[in-house]
């Protein structure tokens, strides 16, 4: 059997023009289980063929319509040829362009290259945003594999997708909210923004161990997104996290609620961002597991053989601390906890079991007490907040930790990263999960 295969273009004028584009041949007697079909090779040669005919016919058109001056009417001049090189999906073309004269319309002279404006990098959009989102979800050397294993596209190298991402990564950080996003996003919001901070393998060269890296989430009624940075990579990471909130509705004015552990750095990145106060409320994870150690560490005092303390003492405040906490009770959890030291510290020294355990109750409550001192400003009623659906605990920034760092840089890669590399990385590759990753974002980056 064999299978002749062509096309027909027909242009805008209404003339035709019909490519060859090659065939198969399956011999009967020569036929295998492998040659059933059409092959993997058979189509990558047949895409190849399809798009560089479109793609010649494509540029002479345009071409062709590019040499009529849009203000006088008048036929420009071919002043000469170049050829360029295209690198698309599909394939890598050489095609002549030509270079058309300007009219004489215009003050300043020069040449005009109409495919200029459609291939700035010598790529197509979808090229670079296929590279892009392989290189977020894999390794850059997987990346070009996969594309190379599936596609009739040119040889990949890893650099060339390293350098890609760091592109869209660039403009994705200078992007502006589109009028659709504003237009649904009439009336601002409240805003909620998640933080939590990882941390990655870096390069010698740098001189320290690893990387912080910020992830969170932010979230209104009816949407979320997703962003990751590196504040030393980042021109300017208040300028990005501003972009996020705008995306989603803030007008600049109404409060934003930061929930966080506690690590100063992390609600200042949104106060520079937002240029004013946000309200900043603790994690009431990382509370409650500080509130567990003090349990544990009085059941373990009350437990000790020969403890000759009063065990109500230590019981009841150890047992009511984590319901003042939760309903808002700051400076009486605060007590408790100071009474509690103030028990410990009159035990007798002579049992080592008992001076022992005593020891770790005192630390694990001065541990408690100088983590909630700190944080003093973002304490609040968590089962007020609970009972009325507002959110209490950074879990979901924790997740974004595993979607965008870990997934992608965690440890168990083996890899080391550079600041930059990081950046570009946790910005791209929150745009592929938030589908915000398409081929009009150099669009909307201008």
């Amino acid at each position: 059997m064999d299978v002749q295969i062509s096309m027909e273009t027909t242009f805008d004028d209404g003339t035709k023009r019909t490519h060859q584009l090659g065939g198969l041949s399956r011999p009967y007697r020569l036929a295998q289980q492998e040659g059933l079909g059409l092959l993997l090779e058979d189509a990558k040669a047949i895409l190849r063929h399809i798009q560089k005919a479109v793609l010649s016919d494509q540029i002479e058109e345009v071409c062709s319509v590019n040499r009529t001056c849009p203000d006088c009417g008048c036929r420009r001049a071919i002043h000469d040829y170049r050829e360029r090189v295209f690198d698309t999906v599909f394939g890598r073309f050489r095609q002549r362009s030509p270079r058309i004269r300007r009219c004489k319309c215009y003050d300043c002279g020069g040449v005009l290259s109409p495919l200029a404006q459609f291939f700035p990098d010598r790529a197509t959009p979808e090229l670079r945003r296929l590279q892009t989102e392989l290189g977020a979800r894999h390794s850059f050397r997987e990346a070009a594999r996969i594309m190379e294993l599936f596609l009739p596209c040119a040889k990949q190298m890893n650099t060339t997708i390293r350098n890609r991402l760091g592109q869209v990564a660039h403009e994705i950080g200078g992007s502006k909210p589109t009028e659709m996003d504003l237009d649904e996003q009439a009336i601002s919001p409240p805003l909620t923004v998640f933080l939590d901070g990882a941390h990655i393998r870096c390069r010698p060269e740098y001189q320290r161990r690893h990387l912080d890296v910020v992830v969170g989430k932010i979230e209104s009624p009816n949407m979320c997104r997703r962003f990751g940075l590196v504040s030393q990579a980042a021109r300017s990471p208040a300028k990005q996290l501003r972009a996020d909130l705008s995306a989603l509705g803030w007008d600049g004015e109404r409060t934003v609620t930061v929930i966080s552990d506690g690590e100063v750095a992390l609600p200042n990145l949104v106060r520079n961002a937002v240029k004013g106060p946000v309200r900043h409320i603790l994690d009431w994870w990382h509370i409650s597991m500080r509130v567990r150690h003090v349990e544990n560490a009085v059941k373990g005092l009350l437990q000790a053989k020969d403890f000759m303390g009063i065990p109500e003492f230590f019981k009841r405040p150890s047992e009511s601390l984590r319901w003042h906490l939760w309903h808002g009770k700051i400076m009486t959890a605060g007590t408790n906890l100071q009474w509690l030291m103030t028990d410990c510290a009159r035990l007798p020294k002579d049992n080592m079991a008992v001076s022992e355990a005593a020891k770790r109750v005192e630390a694990r409550c001065k541990e408690l007490y100088t983590y909630l001192d700190n944080n003093f400003e973002a304490l609040t009623d968590y089962g007020w907040r609970y009972r009325n659906g507002f959110p209490i605990s950074s879990s979901r920034a924790e997740g974004c930790v595993d979607d965008i760092c870990n997934s992608r840089m965690g440890k168990r890669r083996r890899m080391r990263w550079s600041p930059r590399g990081a950046h570009c990385v946790a910005v791209t590759r929150a745009a592929v999960l938030d589908g915000r990753l398409n081929v009009s974002h150099r669009a909307m980056a201008a």
